[in-house]
């Protein structure tokens, strides 16, 4: 004898509550399981790289052997091509891309110092690495970088076309040449006088 009806409907529904629905909450139920188990690794890993530069602490900065953007404050210049700069309480001294001192005379020196003194004291400046470039030991004395102020202005251009360093190496050595080439045509800095050099 058939069951009646209302009871036929009981019977589908607990057949279909035991079966693929039962089976289909299960799947969702793993598939979430698998996405914080993936999400948290992910974050631990996330959490285990450098902490941004504007958080306090010297530690949490790690060895600075190739990191992603920095930024800190300039506290001393140290000669045109050597900064010491504040990152998140730490003092890194920088060596600044594409600038070369050895080509500055005597004669140009003392005016280079005061160009860079005036162009970066107390700057809020963005580090800046040049993936072309090896990275320095982790125990290295200065960390090589681009130094860009505010502005969004390049430390190193703004010197070669002032006139008083060099082009130094880095992906942009074509630029910095062209900077120079600025400054001899205009006889800035070095290429006009007192020092009036020629090459």
């Amino acid at each position: 004898m058939l069951p009646e009806p209302r009871h036929r409907a009981r019977t589908l529904l607990s057949a279909w509550s035991t079966g693929p629905r039962r089976m289909i909450t299960m799947l969702a139920v793993l598939v979430l399981v698998a996405l914080g188990i993936v999400g948290g690794l992910t974050i631990g890993r996330m959490s285990d790289g450098p902490a941004p530069a504007g958080e306090p602490g010297t530690a949490a900065l790690g060895p600075l052997t190739g990191p992603p953007t920095l930024y800190g404050r300039v506290q001393r210049v140290v000669d045109p091509a050597t900064v010491v700069v504040d990152v998140g309480g730490r003092p890194v001294t920088v060596s600044v891309i594409g600038v070369d001192t050895a080509s500055t005379p005597p004669c140009a020196q003392a005016d280079a110092q005061r160009f860079a003194q005036g162009f970066l004291d107390g700057q809020e400046v963005t580090l800046v690495p040049d993936p072309t470039l090896p990275a320095p030991a982790a125990d290295a004395p200065t960390w090589p970088a681009y130094l860009v102020v505010g502005t969004q202005q390049s430390y190193t251009d703004a010197a070669l076309v002032a006139g008083w360093v060099g082009p130094g190496q880095g992906r942009y050595r074509t630029g910095f040449e062209a900077g120079q080439r600025i400054a001899q045509d205009r006889q800035a800095g070095m290429w006009g006088p007192p020092c009036n050099r020629t090459s």
